[in-house]
């Protein structure tokens, strides 16, 4: 007997991050640029989202009318800001269920399982332990982390982690993602699913926070060993990167 088709939203049952824009990116391109609210199928999704929130909200919400206005720049007053937060948040969790379930099959989002930690002397490893910069006294410190802090934020929009359960992968997490109160340093306690799209490789040497900012405009001479074909430790394996867009516990 084949699965029904709930049981893949039902296999995560707490949600700790994700990356809305990037899921909604992603079922667009899969439905051809749009989602067609004239099939079937869409339609009584549609007619729930409304349904839903029609009884939260109180009854007497138009929805379609909401949906128009927001595309056309012209909500007004005529919607509440508790009914535009209900519709966003329903719609929100709709996203998701959708995007679970069209990843779940599509064998170009890998999936990985397990924990992941920040590589040494990282600028993630920073940004987790930043919060508690303020409880040691400047003076033993070499650079001014209130300043660093507030550079990290207007500059840094993913933090890297790593992922050794079969093979070491690094793993990017979308600052502004996390759900739930959930932050950085709580992925490194915790057993999670995660979808993710690769979009890169890196050598893990490169993660370093020293080489953050460092830029060679000279280009590399060969080696004897490169040219002769046996670079042997000279040459870090890069690893791949992906970007993570779902990260949640599963049902075990």
């Amino acid at each position: 007997m084949g699965k029904r088709e709930n049981d893949i939203d039902k296999k995560m049952i707490k949600i700790v991050y994700f990356d809305e824009d990037a899921a909604r990116d992603y079922i667009d391109i899969t439905n051809d640029g749009h989602l067609d609210w004239s099939e079937a199928e869409n339609k009584e999704k549609l007619a729930k989202i409304a349904a839903t929130i029609d009884a939260e909200v109180g009854g007497g919400f138009k929805f379609v009318s909401f949906l128009k206005a927001s595309l056309q720049g012209s909500a007004n007053s005529d919607y509440s800001r508790e009914s535009k937060r209900v519709v966003e948040r329903q719609l929100s969790s709709t996203l998701l269920t959708e995007y679970i379930k069209i990843a779940t099959e599509d064998s170009k989002v890998s999936k990985f399982s397990g924990i992941v930690y920040a590589p040494h002397n990282s600028i993630s490893k920073y940004k987790m332990y930043s919060p508690y910069s303020i409880i040691v006294p400047k003076e033993q410190v070499p650079i001014d982390l209130e300043r660093l802090n507030e550079a990290l934020a207007s500059a840094r929009g993913y933090y890297e982690m790593l992922h050794t359960e079969k093979e070491t992968s690094v793993l990017r997490f979308n600052d502004t993602a996390f759900r739930n109160n959930y932050n950085l340093s709580d992925l490194t306690k915790m057993k999670l699913k995660f979808f993710a799209v690769k979009v890169g490789s890196c050598k893990i040497e490169n993660l370093d926070m020293s080489k953050e900012f460092e830029f060679n405009s000279e280009p590399l001479m060969p080696t004897a060993e490169s040219v002769l074909g046996d670079a042997g430790e000279s040459s870090p394996k890069e690893i791949p990167v992906f970007d993570v867009i779902i990260a949640g516990v599963e049902n075990e």
